[in-house]
């Protein structure tokens, strides 16, 4: 068969990757001129290696299985952060706390929480079991930047997600960056991958699909669309989605993120600091070289958020905020790097999630084929939304299943 997969994020790459090795004949259309989607790897100081920060996704967490065999098929090394991405110390509460106190209440959270229907929304809960509490703010910060958006929008069963933990688990990333994982799958592929080659439509013919692309047109024999939730409510595709899909992805939470990365004059120990009350985390942490690198790496998530630390008009707001959250760092004076994700037509948002009004069945929903048009992405990935191991294992869940409608 001939595919055409548009996108060449994680998804999209894992699903053609594995569609070839099925046998079939895959296009890749890509828009941007680089491989990876919202997974960008780069040198925050060019010429210096050991300053490579992730503008995109960061983390590679307990249960990335998908992705652990992934960078040893391409003999990509897994670098421990030496420190761990689901604890971090709180400041900036109403009252002091630590975070073995905000663990001890999440961990007494974890029954009620469970015992709630999942539409109570995450404000919710917490108003009604820790009004007023220290441990609460930290709580809701921490998942509100983590999802990217409102504790409002948010249900009280993120209490239960492994995302949401505050245990002290393993964290890595990529050795030399996480886009190295795209770049391998890309490079596999060869000269299948188009980039700057944006689709504009598709359409369903009695042979097969028609994909419109820069004034002319693919045919083929089916084609999967592995693009962020936003640019797929919007694309071109004929016949349209049914309803019951449009209103499954108006389900989805919409994060909207930051992440900022500032050079440090000297190279401090491991840490993980959260600002509950600017909602943002920062961190310092090892790379492949096992030092501890000299950057310090923020993150921000929440539409709220974002607006408070003012980046829409640059990092120089949330520089002070981390000079005044982290005394002990020495920031350099210039250097700093802001990425967001609202401004890029490709993306247009950060990532998405289950919210308080998310049914259980709408990841399976949002993925149905219509006909021989097939979704991969985030999106569709249930409980692993939002990751780049969801990325991967969405794609090669929609390569298995155009596969199997040969």
């Amino acid at each position: 068969m001939r595919i055409v997969v548009i996108g060449a994020g994680f998804a999209g790459l894992a699903c053609a990757d594995r569609l070839v090795t099925l046998g079939h004949d895959v296009t890749v259309l890509e828009a941007r001129d680089r491989v990876g989607g919202r997974v960008w790897s780069q040198e925050l100081i060019p010429g210096h290696p050991q300053t490579v920060v992730e503008r995109g996704a960061e983390f590679v967490l307990s249960g990335y299985d998908v992705l652990r065999e992934t960078a040893e098929r391409f003999n990509l090394g897994l670098a421990p952060s030496g420190m761990s991405y689901y604890v971090r110390e709180p400041r900036h509460t109403s009252s002091p706390v630590t975070a073995e106190e905000v663990a001890a209440v999440a961990s007494a959270m974890r029954p009620a929480a469970e015992a709630t229907d999942s539409r109570v929304s995450l404000r919710a809960f917490l108003d009604q079991h820790l009004p007023g509490s220290a441990a609460a703010e930290a709580l809701a910060a921490r998942a509100a930047i983590s999802w990217a958006a409102s504790e409002d929008l948010l249900s009280c069963h993120i209490l239960l997600d492994a995302v949401a933990s505050v245990q002290p688990l393993p964290t890595a990333r990529v050795a030399g960056g996480n886009q190295g994982i795209a770049l391998a799958l890309a490079a596999h592929l060869g000269d299948r991958v188009r980039l700057q080659t944006p689709a504009s439509a598709v359409r369903t013919t009695p042979e097969g699909v028609r994909v419109d692309v820069q004034g002319a047109s693919i045919d083929a024999d089916a084609v999967v669309i592995a693009i962020p939730l936003p640019l797929l409510e919007e694309f071109d595709l004929q016949p349209g989605m049914p309803d019951l899909q449009r209103e499954a992805m108006t389900r989805m939470v919409r994060g909207h993120a930051a992440k900022l990365h500032a050079p440090l004059s000297s190279r401090p120990p491991a840490s993980a600091v959260l600002d509950v009350a600017r909602r943002f985390w920062c961190w310092t942490a090892s790379d492949d070289s096992g030092e501890i690198q000299p950057v310090v790496h923020c993150f921000s998530g929440s539409a709220a958020a974002l607006a408070g630390l003012d980046v829409a008009r640059g990092a120089s707001t949330w520089l002070d905020a981390v000079g005044a959250l982290r005394p002990d760092l020495a920031l350099a004076s210039d250097g700093a790097l802001l990425s967001t994700w609202d401004d890029d037509p490709w993306a247009t948002f950060a990532y998405s999630g289950l919210g308080a009004v998310s049914r259980p069945d709408d990841a399976e929903i949002i993925g149905a084929p219509i006909g021989r048009v097939h979704f991969a992405g985030e999106h569709t990935a249930g409980e692993w939304a939002g990751l780049m191991e969801g990325a991967l294992r969405s794609g090669l869940r929609a390569a298995d299943e155009v596969h199997a409608s040969t």
